[in-house]
């Protein structure tokens, strides 16, 4: 049985120098940043939880230039590489990469609680919705924003393929449509104020150059076990993609922490 660890080695080798490890576009970060820039504070204290290797830490610090941005990721050599990237921008003063769990993060600079805008694309999924939403709610400044990014269903089960049924609900039992989603940010003390579907881009930006990468490392004749198996697992993936991309999206939720403090 492979271990953790060379699981993790697997994982580090089939994204090494990929910029997105899930579906993802900078210029839908930027665009949704940019909407909330007249509700953050100057200075606001700034969270991206599961951050990976920091495609969007690195646009949270660059439009948010007073701002401290906790970067978080469990993967140590994501973290190593977001602070190569952050100091080449010169935003390693802003940035502050941790290696943790994005379940029980961390606080910055030694403040808990203190977050007025939590950030987490594609990564949600790893601890789930209702315990992201547990656990993240009370790191928010009263009226501080959520914003995360989910794969849903985008049409109706009876017109969904056979195929990405079900690789979907065995893959990601917790995927769902973005109704659900927003009735669940209600019952954790949300108030969603927004749904936003990425475009297709954020879906070529990840899968394309995965597909390259996998293809380089299936010529390799001395790959572990861990490694095959994972390459076989994105290749079902992306297989899944190519034939029924469009019965899923991912979609952007904008929601807030009610202004008026916990009794």
């Amino acid at each position: 049985m492979e271990t953790e660890n060379e699981i993790m080695d697997a994982y580090t080798v089939v994204f090494d120098q990929l910029v997105y490890l899930g579906p993802g576009d900078t210029t839908t970060t930027r665009d949704l940043v940019e909407r909330l820039l007249s509700d953050l504070p100057s200075g606001s204290c700034v969270a991206d939880f599961g951050c990976g290797v920091g495609a969007s830490a690195l646009v949270l610090a660059q439009c948010l230039p007073e701002a401290r941005v906790l970067a978080l990721d469990s993967h140590v050599p994501f973290i190593a590489r977001l602070e190569t990237a952050a100091s080449a921008r010169g935003l390693g003063e802003h940035i502050s990469a941790v290696v943790g769990d994005m379940a029980h993060p961390p606080p910055l600079d030694g403040v808990p609680g203190e977050f007025d805008l939590i950030w987490s694309e594609s990564a949600i999924y790893s601890i789930g919705r209702t315990n992201g939403f547990a656990c993240w709610r009370p790191l928010l400044k009263p009226g501080g924003w959520l914003v995360f990014s989910e794969v849903i269903w985008q049409c109706e089960p009876a017109a969904r393929s056979d195929k990405a049924t079900e690789f979907w609900t065995r893959e990601y039992p917790d995927i769902t449509t973005p109704d659900v989603i927003v009735d669940e940010l209600v019952a954790a003390g949300f108030n969603p104020l927004d749904s936003v579907l990425s475009t297709r881009k954020a879906w070529s930006n990840y899968y394309e150059p995965l597909r390259n990468r996998l293809r380089l490392l299936k010529k390799r004749v001395d790959r572990p076990q861990s490694l095959t198996d994972l390459i076989a697992e994105f290749e079902r993936e992306i297989d899944v993609y190519d034939y029924a991309g469009d019965d899923v999206a991912l979609c952007f939720f904008l929601a807030r922490r009610d202004p008026i403090p916990d009794d």
